[in-house]
């Protein structure tokens, strides 16, 4: 939780209530008129300035825990101070004016330009909060409270200067070593046992040996052995917090006025009023570093359970979106699994209409047709022996008969292709380029170095689409007058082309791509291979590069013999003996 939430109920400044108001202001009162009269007893330049002033951090800390609404406790404590240790009542009331303005313009400033009571949560805050606090607001009761005793003849106005540097000195120490403590205290939440016992308890006998060889010189009275306080100061700052490390100052700061007062460590000089000026100094400096030290500490720490928060909440989120798509995968993975199958299946419907509709011409058009033509040559036989002029008329029919059965030959072996019997793969190929060269009238050569099988009939039928789809392109649309249909294997791979020297087409662009070129790349991903077509020496190449679907041959008889009307086809095969 931010600790700007962690504000005790007791320490909200948007309470109301006119009795807890009432009490709270008479229990400020109380404590503010104790710590001042702690302070004054150690006044030395003047009854009413003292170098040490603790209430300066009552003060700050009330306003900007519980608001304006506690000015008065602390006016009245300040007042009872002051009234009942010199001066009158209205030179009092003089100096109770600047304390209690001193702590609302310094709450002021700090809510302003520091962050508020989350003051001390940023390095930048703790400067910024040393110097309006204890810099800049400190002047307001130091400048009014020794010019009020000079007005009122109870101080010399040659002593202002050196009254007035005790009095801010003793301010802004206030502000700097109470304050914190204080502050911490009220707004950082519930109090904790601490986490690691054995750690705390090392650092406390290291503070009362640290504070042994202060006091003792180490062996030499009165050393000046002041950064022997540094190390404690850096450990309990960065192992133990922002509140252990205000304490341990504030701890310290009464350990060493003790000492000093009773002329123990670096600090005691002829002149009480500077031993304990230069002891409040050197408090200032302990109390910013540790301030800072632990800020910078509670930062990092809070930074890294943040980003400890943010990294297991994206794996959470990263959990889910894997499994959200992991799901979605699944059901795109089917999605394309099933359209694959559908088309397919298409294909192969396709496919089988096409065997239906040639077998149908084959074998009923095919043989009507060839009855046809034996009943007109029958009769052209009889009427050619009678001399009947007739007999040139039925010439005529049988010839187009005759015509008309050899177009039905060529259409059923256009939609019945593959045969893996006899001939096989480069069987189905001869034949289509002796229709090639019967049908188009464009001479077509079929050229292997190698026997080739390809004994998949599915394979096979997509092989000799995209071969038959691509010398059709050629005569029909890059008006080809030679076309060559070869075969090779490189490894495992099998490639079947078909050049043209026609106009040239580029079936890489994706605008010159229409459904015949479309439905060539798709067997050539039904048979897992891929399509390349290129333009060479003024022609076009279309290609099939598939692997695993073809293997060599040893047998030439496998090849079989040359198909009827392939006469462009040739081996490059050596002749057998």
């Amino acid at each position: 939780m931010e600790l700007a939430h962690q504000v005790r109920p007791w320490s909200r400044s948007t309470d109301a209530d006119p009795l807890r108001t009432a009490l709270l202001n008479a229990a400020l009162a109380t404590i503010y008129f104790t710590a001042a009269k702690l302070g004054l007893a150690l006044a030395v330049v003047h009854a009413s300035a003292s170098a040490v002033w603790p209430p300066t951090g009552i003060a700050l800390t009330a306003f900007l825990l519980f608001g304006n609404r506690i000015w008065l406790g602390i006016a009245v404590g300040a007042f009872l101070a002051n009234v009942t240790t010199a001066g009158t009542p209205l030179t009092s009331l003089g100096i109770a004016a600047g304390n209690t303005l001193e702590g609302f313009v310094g709450a002021w400033l700090v809510r302003r330009y520091a962050g508020g009571r989350d003051t001390l949560r940023r390095s930048v805050d703790i400067f910024r909060f040393a110097l309006l606090a204890a810099g800049v607001s400190t002047i307001v009761s130091a400048t009014i409270g020794v010019t009020t005793l000079s007005l009122g003849g109870f101080a010399p106005w040659e002593d202002f200067g050196a009254i007035w540097t005790t009095w801010w000195l003793g301010d802004a120490m206030g502000a700097l070593v109470v304050a914190p403590a204080l502050l911490l205290w009220g707004t950082g939440g519930p109090i904790h046992r601490p986490r690691r016992p054995f750690e705390a308890t090392c650092a406390v006998l290291f503070f009362v040996a640290t504070a042994i060889a202060f006091f003792t010189g180490v062996g030499t009275r009165n050393a000046p052995v002041e950064w022997f306080w540094l190390p404690v100061v850096v450990w309990i700052s960065y192992e133990f917090g922002q509140r252990a490390a205000a304490t341990m100052v504030l701890v310290l700061s009464g350990l060493t006025l003790w000492g000093t007062i009773n002329g123990l460590g670096p600090f005691v000089l002829p002149s009480a009023n500077v031993s304990l000026l230069l002891l409040q100094a050197f408090l200032g400096v302990v109390s910013v570093i540790a301030l800072v030290l632990s800020a910078v500490v509670t930062t990092r720490t809070r930074l890294l359970g943040d980003v400890a928060r943010a990294r297991d909440h994206l794996e959470i989120r990263v959990a889910e979106r894997t499994a959200d798509l992991s799901r979605v995968n699944t059901a795109l993975s089917a999605e394309i699994q099933e359209r694959s199958r559908l088309e397919r299946e298409l294909i192969d419907a396709g496919e089988r209409e096409r065997q239906r509709l040639g077998r149908d011409l084959h074998d009923d058009l095919g043989q009507l047709l060839t009855g046809i033509g034996f009943l007109a040559s029958a009769v052209e036989q009889k009427l050619s022996a009678q001399s009947l002029p007739e007999s040139r008329a039925l010439l005529e029919i049988r010839g187009l008969v005759q015509e008309a059965i050899a177009k039905t030959r060529v259409l059923s072996l256009g939609l019945t292709p593959v045969s893996l019997g006899e001939g096989g793969f480069i069987g189905a190929l001869r034949e289509l380029a002796g229709v090639t060269e019967r049908v188009y009238k464009v001479p077509c050569a079929l050229e292997y170095a190698e026997f080739i099988e390809v004994d998949d009939p599915q394979a096979a039928t997509n092989l000799y689409r995209i071969a038959q789809e691509a010398i059709s392109n050629a005569v029909r649309h890059g008006r080809a007058s030679h076309i060559v249909i070869s075969m090779a294997m490189d490894g495992d791979k099998l490639r079947l082309s078909v050049h043209d020297d026609g106009s040239g087409f580029d079936g890489n662009h994706p605008a010159h791509e229409g459904l015949g070129l479309g439905i060539m790349r798709y067997r050539a991903e039904l048979v897992g291979g891929v399509l390349e077509v290129g333009t060479e020496g003024g022609g076009t190449t279309v290609a099939c590069v598939a692997p695993g679907i073809a293997r060599r041959s040893s047998d030439a008889e496998a090849a079989g013999p040359p198909a009827r009307g392939a006469a462009g086809a040739r081996s490059t095969l050596p002749n057998r003996p």
